[in-house]
């Protein structure tokens, strides 16, 4: 964990003794729920960390703009994507578990 934190760290340009270290420290939990719930699993596993690191940094960047799905200024609309964007999801979608389902007759 510590080794990802100071990638994130240096990555984002955050210093280690900064309030937003936390912030980041924060985020990288809430990527690593994120992830975990995605693939419906309880541990990282194989390349995970790596897919919730760069979920982090999505967050930290979205910080801003927390909430809005579009935004208009002037003639420029702005969308932003509102869940684990695709290009990580397509790569996690090998680690996710089946969801059981009934059988039916």
């Amino acid at each position: 964990m510590d080794n990802v934190m100071a990638e994130l760290l240096r990555r984002l340009d955050v210093d280690s003794q900064s309030d937003d270290a936390q912030l980041v420290s924060d985020l990288y939990s809430d990527a690593v729920a994120a992830v975990l719930d995605f693939t419906r699993r309880d541990t990282l596993i194989g390349n995970m960390p790596v897919y919730a690191k760069q979920l982090a940094v999505v967050m930290f960047n979205r910080l801003d703009t927390e909430g809005e799905a579009q935004r208009d200024e002037g003639n420029i609309d702005r969308y932003f994507v509102t869940d684990i964007p695709s290009e990580i999801q397509r790569p996690l979608l090998r680690y996710r578990v089946a969801k059981p389902r009934g059988l039916t007759s």
